[in-house]
């Protein structure tokens, strides 16, 4: 019995050794390796493996589909779904990730030319540039795209409508659901509230119902600060950032402008992209057309911005993105055909040049995603 009672000792020993070995490899195996999606103007996005140890990469998998402009990921499990900028054939689609045998499925937007797309309780959100509407899509329990649920048009005032931004505002303090969308053509921000109703997610405009920003300024991208207190609106033609504080008072969300500053000191009307790094420390955002590059911001308390630097980047720097460390950044150069990798200091927010490119012959890259592989 005691030579058995050992063995069986021995034995569960050596399985725990086995089991932590294990681990422990594949965490390193993952350590520093960052999945890459990468969307654009061609005929399918591309997933990458990037590692960040040799600085080299590897395409894993192509996801067909016309102009994909603009990409989501979603986890549990892991989906891909994006946008098809392509006029009248214009849509959303999706694939499982991994697995290109595994189709979400594709529905057509009308000629809407969504260029934006945002995820919220099982549903994707689009904003239209081409008809100026935002397009509620379910997901079914597989996640297969459904036939849009609701189609919000927006009306011309002063210009017409182009909208370029839908993006998911959940307040900490009272866990309310709200969905703020930018309006280039029209210089607006509108509210819509997120509800649950018999017939599922809908969205219904806020009493706020807007604000406008100076006639001219093309509101494109917006950020908001960890805690939701401000929010950072990059406009693409005045190449401004506007900061403005948030609050949300009975169901409405107000914003109040408290600085404005310059990204595109070239002001060449073509401010793109505008990220926070992971800390929140520091703000950047991406200009093209002129001294193409990042503009580099200290964040202070107040939400305010003081400008520190600029990098210079390759030709038309559209849309970036920031590992998940915070310690590259990995910028979609449109017009080069290329994302362009650079190294960020965590104490300074400066960027520095890595001299490693992912190149695409056949695509424009206008969109990229990271996350850790």
């Amino acid at each position: 019995m005691k030579t058995r009672w050992l063995i069986a000792l021995l034995c569960a020993a050596v399985a725990a050794a086995v089991v932590v070995v294990f681990v422990t490899r594949r965490n390193m195996n993952k350590e520093g390796h960052y999945a890459l999606y990468i969307g654009g103007y061609g005929k399918a996005a591309v997933k990458c493996v990037f590692n960040a140890k040799n600085m080299e990469y590897s395409i894993s998998q192509d996801f067909k589909a016309k102009n994909p402009s603009w990409l989501l990921a979603v986890n549990s499990p892991k989906r891909v779904y994006g946008v098809s900028e392509s006029g009248a054939r214009s849509g959303v689609w999706g694939y499982m990730d991994n697995s290109l045998d595994q189709s979400l499925g594709e529905v057509k937007d009308g000629g809407a030319d969504a260029c934006y797309l945002a995820y919220f309780d099982n549903h994707l959100l689009t904003a239209g540039y081409g008809k100026g509407s935002i397009g509620v899509y379910p997901l079914d329990t597989a996640g297969k795209i459904m036939q849009p649920s609701q189609i919000v048009n927006f009306p011309s005032a002063g210009g017409v409508s182009r909208l370029h931004m839908v993006k998911v505002l959940t307040v900490p303090q009272s866990g309310g659901n709200y969905l703020l969308v930018t309006d280039k053509g029209c210089d607006r921000i509108y509210f819509f509230r997120i509800t649950e109703t018999e017939k599922g997610l809908r969205l219904k405009q806020c009493d706020s119902a807007f604000i406008s920003v100076p006639k001219g300024y093309g509101p494109r991208h917006m950020e908001f600060s960890k805690d939701c207190k401000y929010m950072y609106l990059l406009c693409e033609t005045s190449g401004t950032i506007l900061v403005y504080s948030v609050k949300e008072i009975d169901g409405n969300i107000i914003l109040n402008q408290i600085q404005e500053a310059v990204s595109d000191k070239k002001k060449a009307g073509a401010s793109a992209d505008i990220h926070l790094s992971p800390d929140g420390k520091f703000l950047y955002s991406s200009n093209r057309r002129g001294k193409d590059g990042i503009a580099i911001f200290k964040t202070a308390e107040d939400g305010t911005l003081t400008r520190i630097a600029y990098q210079v980047t390759l030709q038309w720097p559209r849309s970036f993105a920031i590992s998940p460390d915070g310690d590259f950044m990995f910028v979609c150069c449109q017009k080069y055909k290329a994302v362009q990798i650079f190294r960020i200091d965590k104490s300074s927010g400066y960027l520095s040049n890595t001299g490693k490119m992912i190149m695409f012959p056949d695509l424009e890259p206008s969109c990229i995603l990271v996350r850790n592989n």
